[in-house]
């Protein structure tokens, strides 16, 4: 059985490129106001809102469950690529790595985008599930963030 995975999936959502890269490079504090369902607060742990590498504390429900996740989040302006990595928190109970990639880029009729979502994942045991909750979870972030910030 394979420990290490990879999903992704594409969406189309209705907000451009540039505001839902926005809302992650710079405004992720205002995600809980689009999204309130699946996030309910971040909280910046270490560096600032804006900085690349920044470390944040999000509180979401998955799965009707609570759970948290510290994360270090990079960004690429030129590719408008957000990577979240786990440092601590309830996926990395599942797995020794959890990785979390939107990408998004313009629709060529310039209404709306395609958003990229990427989990990567190693699993801790053989008999845990693949992350397909979480690339499910990430889905519904971004199409509330599209909807919200069409």
């Amino acid at each position: 059985m394979a420990m290490k995975g990879k999903l992704e999936s594409v969406m189309e959502v209705k907000a451009s490129a540039d505001k839902v890269y926005g809302v992650f490079r710079k405004t992720s504090h205002h995600i809980p106001n689009h999204t309130a369902k699946n996030i309910h607060k971040v909280e910046v742990h270490e560096g600032d809102w804006e900085t690349h590498g920044s470390i944040k504390y999000w509180n979401y429900t998955l799965d009707g469950k609570p759970e948290v996740l510290k994360e270090r989040m990079l960004f690429d302006d030129e590719k408008k690529l957000v990577t979240v990595i786990g440092v601590d928190g309830d996926p990395l109970k599942l797995y020794k790595v959890y990785i979390g990639k939107f990408e998004m880029k313009p629709k060529d009729d310039g209404a709306g985008c395609f958003v990229t979502i990427t989990v990567e994942y190693e699993k801790r045991d053989p008999a845990s599930p693949p992350a397909y909750k979480y690339l499910d979870f990430l889905e519904s972030v971004v199409q509330d963030l599209g909807e919200a910030l069409a």
